[in-house]
């Protein structure tokens, strides 16, 4: 049997590689900023999309406008790649995004419900804990930090005057910092209940805080969840975590709508698709 391709085939796969090039997203050129509308802020609005800077739903809201959803991006955008936070898209946050819409998917197999392994993690000791006293942990608890300046934040939870932490914080890049060992009740969570029943929520809780300002508008990093996803399928094998009790701050605080985080516009269905419940 002849292997060799006919004509149509030929042309058939050629049309497919033209076409798969002509949806390929690229950066567009620098020099836009808020108030600017047009293909170009389009194209910048797909890359910080497909970067995981911006949402579908947020780009849904005024494609092509460059309104505020979209300076939030780019800022954060920029400070993932430690450039200064203005929210213009100029020269080197251009060359920036280009390289990284040019960087090629990395391709990981799913990893299996059960599989987890304990990400990579880095050291940052807070001295802002005490004893579980025993207690089992059965809870994990999301926080957004208030800000997007993940350097900040891991400063102040781990300054004593602050009394607060967390067990983990993970920054925009998708680096998880451990601030305080699992074995010990991380500052975290406040005056808590949990469905309803009000204990010590973090003597029986890792707690998680995620670098994200939480107006709503600040989208999460595609990196930040897949470092949420891996630590948190981690933690809820190892500790055996009841899929209900995976939950944010704003369902444990008391009294109840004293806290909101994590931000509206956290993805909970991916986070739990992706830890397999």
């Amino acid at each position: 049997m002849s292997i060799r391709p006919t004509s149509s085939r030929v042309t058939s796969a050629a049309s497919t590689r033209v076409s798969a090039l002509a949806t390929a997203i690229t950066a567009p050129p620098a020099g836009l900023g808020k108030g600017d509308s047009g293909p170009k802020v389009k194209q910048l609005q797909d890359g910080l999309v497909k970067l995981g800077y911006l949402t579908k739903a947020q780009a849904a809201t005024g494609p092509g406008t460059f309104g505020s959803l979209t300076e939030g991006a780019v800022k954060k955008f920029q400070a993932a790649n430690k450039l200064p936070t203005t929210g213009f898209y100029g020269e080197q946050t251009a060359a920036a995004l280009k390289k990284a819409l040019a960087k090629p998917p990395v391709q990981t197999p799913p990893t299996q419900p059960g599989k987890f392994t304990k990400p990579a993690v880095i050291s940052a000791p807070s001295p802002n804990s005490d004893s579980r006293n025993g207690t089992d942990i059965d809870t994990i608890v999301l926080h957004h930090t208030g800000s997007n300046n993940g350097k900040g934040d891991l400063a102040w939870m781990r300054n004593p005057q602050s009394k607060v932490s967390a067990n983990y914080m993970l920054d925009t890049d998708g680096k998880i910092y451990q601030l305080v060992g699992d074995e010990k009740r991380a500052w975290h969570a406040g005056k808590a209940e949990l469905h309803g029943v009000p204990t010590d929520v973090n003597a029986r809780s890792i707690g998680i805080e995620i670098v994200n300002d939480g107006s709503g508008k600040t989208a999460f990093t595609d990196a930040q969840y897949k470092a949420l996803t891996q630590l948190v399928g981690y933690l809820k094998q190892e500790y055996k975590v009841p899929a209900n009790n995976i939950l944010g701050h704003k369902d444990v605080a008391v009294p109840k709508g004293r806290k909101d985080d994590p931000a509206a516009n956290f993805d909970w269905n991916r986070l739990r698709k992706g830890i397999g419940g």
